[in-house]
């Protein structure tokens, strides 16, 4: 039965979506900066901004879940 409060995605590409995500943030910061030393509104860009933050902490912390799970799945190494 499909849980319709569930999302499926090819997890494989987390890294780079969560990559993409950051660099698309820092650009979007640099811009938000430049607009504002010209004078110009920025409100839409903020907007923008907060989004893009929300997607990028739910893909860390997505990144993060799997990582650890990937860590609980492998048998205990000796440390050396």
């Amino acid at each position: 039965m499909h849980d319709p409060t569930t999302v499926k995605f090819d997890r494989d590409k987390l890294s780079t979506w969560y990559f993409s995500v950051s660099w698309a943030r820092i650009q979007l910061e640099q811009k938000i900066q430049q607009f504002q030393g010209w004078g110009f509104s920025t409100s839409y860009d903020e907007t923008q901004l907060e989004r893009l933050l929300d997607l990028e902490q739910f893909l860390k912390m997505t990144w993060d879940e799997r990582m650890d799970a990937l860590q609980i799945d492998q048998p205990a190494q000796e440390v050396k």
